[in-house]
């Protein structure tokens, strides 16, 4: 996947200024390439007629702004957002962020224009109490660190626990200097614990520690990467480099059927992974993790 090189894709009216959809990785590390190549690889099943170009850097061409940009990770989307500051020509160029979590996008671009779009990396809520339920089913104290500013988290989380008879054991992260006094008291009436991208909370080595403390007092932990899973947490639920490249592809393709830009929007697809080790260890009877993927998909279907 050299830089420059160029791949069959399609677009409508919205993609009308250039022939051209640039895609942006922020490195050449094996997550942006999955998605880039999953991108693509749609691209080619559902788009119109427009190109795509790879740029494997961290530094857009010079000259006339393509029809679109899609930039994947961190680094790409703020190279995006410094063009459309500084450059007339790119203000209006739509852009779809991929590859980062909906708090990191936030952070970047904190007031996108109605043109920016973005396929977060974060799981619906919903979603993760539904695995809950279905890989702990006597487990009913769902335990939580948010930030203080995630509001919209909050409500979502205690409507998606309510109507699944489920408790809610909030902890709030006002200060960096108050994780460990939250996670203890969440701890002490939960019986999982569930992590979320929350950047309050998601400091790495508060994220170890955290995995420590919880395993010590027994409490499964239910955790949003492959890596946290690798490190100790029980479950994970996350999406896939090659899943956020394919919604990228929707969400260019859902721009030409609505001739507008669609809003930004959570994970669609989604991989669930098992640390079998500290199952094992805590005596913990878990579905395997394709018996849970098939029953949380039958589940949001049938809804």
């Amino acid at each position: 996947m050299a830089a420059g090189s160029l791949f069959a894709a399609g677009a409508g009216r919205v993609l009308a200024a250039s022939d051209t959809i640039w895609v942006l990785l922020s490195d050449n590390s094996w997550a942006y390439a999955e998605a880039a190549s999953a991108l693509q690889a749609e691209w080619r099943q559902i788009g119109r007629g427009k190109d795509l170009l790879v740029l494997n850097g961290r530094e857009l061409p010079v000259g006339a702004p393509p029809a679109a940009l899609v930039t994947l990770g961190s680094s790409a989307v703020r190279i995006a957002m410094e063009r459309a500051e500084v450059h007339a020509d790119w203000a209006r160029v739509p852009v779809v962020a991929g590859l980062l979590p909906k708090d990191g996008f936030q952070t970047v671009w904190k007031h996108p224009p109605a043109w920016v779009s973005a396929a977060y990396l974060d799981q619906p809520v919903e979603r993760y109490l539904d695995l809950i339920t279905r890989a702990f089913p006597r487990m009913r104290r769902i335990g939580v660190l948010v930030g203080a500013e995630a509001t919209a988290t909050r409500a979502a989380l205690s409507k998606a626990a309510s109507d699944r008879g489920l408790h809610l054991v909030l902890g709030t992260i006002a200060k960096s200097d108050t994780v460990y006094a939250s996670l203890r008291a969440v701890l002490a009436d939960s019986d999982v614990l569930l992590v979320l991208p929350d950047s309050a909370v998601v400091d790495a080595s508060a994220l170890q520690n955290l995995l420590i403390a919880a395993y010590r007092q027994r409490v499964p932990v239910v955790a949003y990467s492959p890596s946290l899973v690798k490190a100790g947490a029980t479950l994970g639920l996350y999406a896939s480099p090659a899943q956020v490249g394919k919604q990228v592809a929707t969400l260019l393709r859902l721009s030409v059927s609505s001739q507008s830009w669609p809003a930004p929007r959570l994970a669609d697809g989604f991989t669930i992974a098992v640390n079998e080790q500290v199952c094992r260890s805590m005596g913990l009877d878990v579905p395997d993790a394709a018996e849970l993927t098939e029953a949380i998909r039958r589940q949001e279907v049938g809804r």
